[in-house]
């Protein structure tokens, strides 16, 4: 029983000082993908306030976000036979917020979140354009629906997306079902 408890210490302590050595301090967190180790790093953590994140090194997408990440909460990822990555939904958290529209009611409405789709199925990384949930714009992401050909992305608020060939389309506002699920 002893033996055992010794061996699954440093079986652990092993594979967290791995995964360590594989992620760079200035990155917030690693990811590996079918084409390779994803570095993220925060805005808020570097001089230009630039969030971005990094395929084997390299640079691949920047914005003007405080934070950076994978949004796996509603099963945002699809992971190939090897466990990588190989399509990820990556939130970010706007340095600035975007004004949408104002409310008679609650006043002047801002949004703080995107998203975009990263797809590493490929022979290069393919990057969506950004999305959000348009009738609540803090919704968070309830499920997807990963396809071969397309999928599905529905968030909280009812509204769901299409990703197909790199694009990432609204086919459901949201509007009509609010609170209604």
């Amino acid at each position: 029983m002893a033996l055992r408890s010794i061996i699954a210490g440093m079986i652990l302590i092993s594979s967290s000082s791995y995964a360590f050595e594989k992620c760079p301090a200035d990155s917030t967190k690693c990811s590996t993908t079918t084409l390779g180790k994803l570095e993220y790093i925060w805005g808020k953590g570097v001089k230009d306030k630039q969030s971005r994140i990094l395929l084997n090194g390299s640079e691949i997408f920047k914005n003007d976000s405080n934070q950076i990440g994978e949004d796996v909460v509603g099963e945002g990822r699809v992971l190939d036979n090897k466990n990588n990555i190989s399509k990820l939904i990556i939130y970010y958290v706007l340095n600035t917020p975007q004004y949408i529209t104002t409310d008679p009611r609650y006043g002047d409405l801002y949004r703080y979140r995107a998203y975009r789709l990263f797809d590493f199925s490929g022979k290069e990384v393919v990057i969506s354009n950004e999305f959000y949930p348009p009738a609540n714009y803090d919704a968070p992401l309830r499920w997807v629906s990963w396809g071969q050909k397309n999928s599905v992305i529905s968030f909280d608020d009812g509204s769901r997306f299409k990703y197909e060939n790199g694009r990432v389309t609204m086919i459901d506002d949201g509007f009509e079902t609010e609170g209604n699920e």
